[in-house]
């Protein structure tokens, strides 16, 4: 008989995400968000963070076109998260400014985290917590660039963001 050998590492780290990612999705569908795409969050959290923030800068954090942020930024807009703006420096670039809805959600978003948080301590103890917290930092390392300095230069060296593992 063939040993079953459990899945990789890497696929039950996926799966993890997604399924986190997943719950996290169900508390935003249930608090009237159920709109959200990828990566609205990161897109609000960017524009959250200074006062002025341009399509431009939008792209740059996330490691894309000007032309891709602008569809990312434009379909927020459809939605009521974000209003737009001409800038006062440069007449070509718009700022990006967050909605009511907007802000809602990023609190809403962060409530939702903490309560899965919480009844994920609930369910496996809390040191089980700290266990998976203090493994998962070391499997990361010490040193790792942000998300999207890591698919960029994946990307650069012509390779899949996305991984085989």
């Amino acid at each position: 008989m063939t040993e079953v050998r459990p899945a990789n590492l890497g696929v039950v780290l996926r799966r993890a995400w997604v399924g986190y990612r997943r719950r996290l999705d169900d508390e935003l569908a249930k608090a009237g968000f159920g709109d959200r795409g990828f990566p609205d969050g990161r897109v609000l959290a960017i524009c959250s963070r200074e006062p002025e923030v341009t399509i431009s800068s939008v792209g740059r954090e996330l490691g894309m076109t000007r032309q891709g942020a602008s569809k990312l930024v434009a379909s927020l807009r459809e939605r009521g998260y974000v209003t737009l703006q001409p800038s006062g420096s440069d007449g070509r670039e718009k700022l990006v400014s967050l909605t009511p809805r907007a802000r809602e959600f990023l609190r809403i978003q962060h409530d939702a985290a903490m309560r899965i948080e919480d009844e994920l301590a609930a369910e496996l103890g809390t040191e089980t917590i700290a266990a998976l917290r203090g493994a998962l930092e070391r499997i990361g390392g010490e040193e790792q660039p942000r998300l999207r300095d890591y698919v960029s230069d994946s990307l650069r060296r012509g390779g899949s963001a996305g991984g085989g593992a």
